[in-house]
């Protein structure tokens, strides 16, 4: 099998050699020859026709010569004089001043519902200040109170339930050596309304 398509090949590669050889002429083709040229009659006609530059005596044929058209000139558009935009007022910030609340306006505002844990009272602030200070309370509040018409100053904290409340008192209690008083926060605003 192999034998017979190499044959093949070289059969049919023989035959376009063959009449590749014969389709060509011994003879130049005619567009290469100047003689025989198509266009050499009319190349040599043009030539004839047109005057060369030294030949030309008409000064009228010297003035350039207008091809188009001159493009008309767009007229300017008016420019009028507008005012100009006032612009936007600067956006006032005014500052709006928070007052911190009191304590007793703090216990005014939370739940009836809390307990509050009573650790210390007395008759003055600065005694309140001192037990604060002195047992490293800095969290717990100290609230003004009226117990028919004296003023009493209490130090609390507030826990949302009677089981915090009350193992937070123990753990006041083991800090400060003073027994705390768990109390209804309701009771608490009462005296603090008063």
């Amino acid at each position: 099998m192999d034998i017979t398509i190499k044959n093949i090949r070289v059969i049919a590669i023989s035959n376009l050699i063959v009449f590749g050889l014969a389709a060509c002429s011994t003879s130049p083709a005619p567009w290469t020859q100047q003689d025989e040229s198509p266009w050499g009659a009319k190349r040599a006609s043009e030539a004839q026709e047109i005057p060369s530059d030294e030949a030309v005596t008409d000064t009228s044929l010297n003035d350039p010569v207008l091809l188009a058209d001159p493009e008309p000139v767009a007229e300017p558009e008016p420019i009028y004089m507008v005012e100009p935009e006032a612009a936007p007022a600067p956006e006032v910030i005014v500052p709006v001043v928070v007052e911190e609340l009191t304590p007793e306006q703090q216990i005014l505002a939370m739940l009836s519902s809390n307990y509050a844990v009573q650790v210390y009272a007395s008759k003055t602030r600065d005694s309140i200040e001192r037990f604060k200070a002195n047992n490293d309370l800095n969290d717990l509040m100290i609230v003004k109170t009226d117990r028919a018409g004296s003023i009493v100053y209490v130090l609390v904290d507030i826990y949302p339930d009677r089981s915090s409340a009350n193992a937070a008192a123990a753990e006041l209690e083991a800090k400060t050596g003073s027994k705390p008083w768990v109390r209804s926060l309701a009771g608490l605003q009462k005296i603090v309304a008063e």
